[in-house]
């Protein structure tokens, strides 16, 4: 448990891209003919999973396409001066551009950026949180100013290749054990991260992660010596009740060692309705203070929490000093909670 004491890490600012296309479950389910070949009714993940729709980048897009319009977004977002002072630069997608040079060198000079640090770091659906503290333990000690955090998911691609196998036709029991690769969707997401002012109560106070590694199978993607997609499973339900379990786990823990009662807001890895409500619920808060993006943005990955953030920050009952909770996870399986005071 990683808990931040004195200096804090505040969001300054937040940017979001979203490719234009939408593309619908209902569709998509229809395409593989899912209901004749699979007995997978059309609408199953529209109903069942409650996404409904999704953003879809154009094919062959890199995670820096959709990574560097929502930086630019975040930059410009922020108060004047901030970017001349960025001294690190993290891209945290579960894929990047090309195994060399790291992603983020790529983006830090399409941006006219000049940190110090530029690096990425991937850790699945989590890669996003866990970039955050990473950037928090660099500002906590005064090594840089101001951290960017970047990402950048085009799991479209895997959707793509999913779809091309379901057509041509699986058996059962794969088939099962792949359509969760159709909930995915594409997005870019940034912040900024800087140190709060003197006894400013704003920024996180707490990350509280855990790591259950012998559940690494339960969501594997495989690529073949190309990179290109090849196979792999999302056992849904083993993996939504692993992650359901972790937070249940640890939420108590979490709020006690923040001294909170409770949330005034939750944000949330976003699989589906189900894991949804169930975090909406044992984190005690109302829905409405719940902020929810599967429905029409599907899972999308390491971009949830910069998406679900900068929605928030747009809703007008957010006021200074509300308490965030964030509930989030990645395969492998990695569990974390963190409390954020904005």
């Amino acid at each position: 448990m990683y808990q931040l004491n004195e200096k804090k890490a505040k969001i300054y600012s937040t940017g979001i891209h979203l490719p234009t296309e939408i593309v619908k479950s209902d569709d998509l389910f229809a395409e593989i003919g899912s209901d004749i070949k699979y007995g997978i009714p059309t609408n199953w993940m529209s109903e069942k999973m409650g996404i409904v729709e999704r953003r879809m980048a154009p094919v062959n897009s890199k995670p820096s396409d959709l990574a560097i319009p929502a930086a630019k977004n975040a930059i410009d977002s922020a108060e004047p001066g901030i970017a001349e002072d960025i001294d690190l630069v993290i891209f945290c997608g579960i894929e990047r551009d090309q195994p060399e040079p790291a992603t983020a060198h790529i983006i830090q000079d399409k941006l006219g950026l000049n940190s110090r640090y530029a690096f990425d770091m991937a850790n699945a659906c989590f890669g996003f949180v866990d970039a955050m503290q990473v950037a928090s333990s660099y500002i906590k000690c005064g090594i840089v100013k101001y951290a960017l955090i970047i990402t950048g998911e085009v799991p479209s691609k895997v959707m793509r290749a999913a779809m091309q196998s379901l057509k041509k036709g699986v058996d059962v029991k794969k088939a099962r054990n792949m359509i969760g690769a159709l909930s995915v969707g594409d997005a870019g997401g940034a912040v900024i991260l800087g140190a709060s002012q003197e006894n400013e109560m704003s920024g996180f106070s707490l990350f509280n992660t855990l790591s259950h590694s012998s559940h690494s199978e339960e969501c594997i993607y495989e690529v073949n010596e190309h990179g290109e997609p090849v196979g792999g499973q999302m056992l849904m339900g083993k993996i939504t009740n692993t992650i359901l379990k972790g937070h249940r786990d640890i939420i108590d823990e979490t709020l006690n060692s923040l001294g909170w009662d409770s949330y005034d807001w939750m944000l949330s890895h976003q699989m589906g309705q189900k894991p949804y409500n169930s975090i909406t619920n044992m984190s005690k808060v109302t829905p409405e203070k719940s902020i929810k993006t599967h429905h029409n943005l599907g899972n999308i990955t390491s971009a949830t929490f910069p998406v679900n953030y900068d929605k928030l920050l747009k809703n007008k009952k957010l006021t200074k000093g509300d308490r965030i909770g964030g509930c989030f996870a990645g395969s492998g399986v990695v569990i974390g909670q963190f409390g954020y005071i904005y």
